[in-house]
């Protein structure tokens, strides 16, 4: 769900509990072991080992509309854990009240915009990143946490 931020993780600094689920097979070749293909189109068609055991899911939706975010709550409602899971979700700002609508219910949500900056000089639009736990408005507001 976020292949560039995972890769580059797993490839900096393996991860023996990380998992990259996307459509895109070529991510396989990086981490045969935790890669999984996954379907937006089909949020429930997922790994039956990772179903309600999940602490951290971090999301990069491929497109910047309801449907889609829609699609990948319902595979988050089914991997992450019950009480305890979190999202950490990295999107355009553009479609906040999308977001804060769909993202809405535990463990998904409710979302709130973290203080983290996203600094990418190639970005089209405004992108931020929100969280799903009390407190993640802190998140990112000082470099050393």
């Amino acid at each position: 769900m976020l292949p560039d931020g995972i890769c580059g993780i797993q490839h900096h600094k393996p991860l023996k509990t990380a998992y990259l689920l996307e459509i895109d097979q070529r991510f396989s070749v990086l981490s045969p072991r935790t890669y999984f293909p996954y379907d937006m189109n089909q949020p429930t068609v997922l790994p039956k080992d990772l179903l309600g055991r999940v602490d951290l899911a971090i999301v990069d939706p491929a497109f910047l509309n309801e449907d889609t975010n829609t699609k990948i709550v319902t595979s988050l409602k089914q991997l992450l854990k019950p009480d305890t899971g979190r999202t950490v979700l990295i999107t355009s700002t553009s479609i906040e009240s999308i977001l804060k609508k769909v993202y809405d219910t535990p463990p998904v949500g409710p979302i709130r915009r973290t203080a983290f900056q996203i600094e990418h000089t190639q970005l089209q639009n405004d992108f931020a990143v929100w969280g799903s736990w009390d407190g993640a408005e802190n998140f990112g507001a000082n470099k050393t946490s």
